[in-house]
């Protein structure tokens, strides 16, 4: 495990070092990794957890079709997306078991077309 960084992806897990405890979330219960300052707040099905650490590295690690870097704050679980609600101002996707949205980008945005099926 990167000790600095808290994250691995692991045999379709992702092993989050929360203080003394390392725990161990199936990548399907993740719903996203969100920038906040210094700290990362990854938000699951569990709960939500924060580490030290870089949305780089994580994307990186998460070398998965299952997450999609959808702005320079957020990595979201594609399974997980409801809906992108767009306005003149911005962007932002709405997911499946949180309240919170995430940002993308109007690029970023047609990259995910391309990844999905539109119809």
């Amino acid at each position: 495990m990167d000790k600095k960084k808290g994250v691995k992806l692991l045999h379709g897990k992702v092993c989050i070092k929360n203080g003394k405890e390392k725990l161990f979330i199936p990548k399907k219960a993740i719903i996203m990794f969100c920038k906040n300052g210094r700290k990362i707040n990854i938000i699951t099905m569990q709960g939500e957890f924060s580490i030290y650490g870089s949305l780089n590295k994580i994307e990186e690690k998460l070398k998965s079709r299952h997450f999609f870097r959808s702005h320079q704050s957020f990595i979201i679980n594609i399974q997980k997306i409801k809906k992108i609600i767009s306005s003149s101002y911005e962007n932002y996707v709405v997911l499946e078991g949180t309240k919170e949205r995430a940002l993308i980008t109007r690029k970023r945005e047609k990259k995910l077309y391309e990844l999905i099926e539109v119809l």
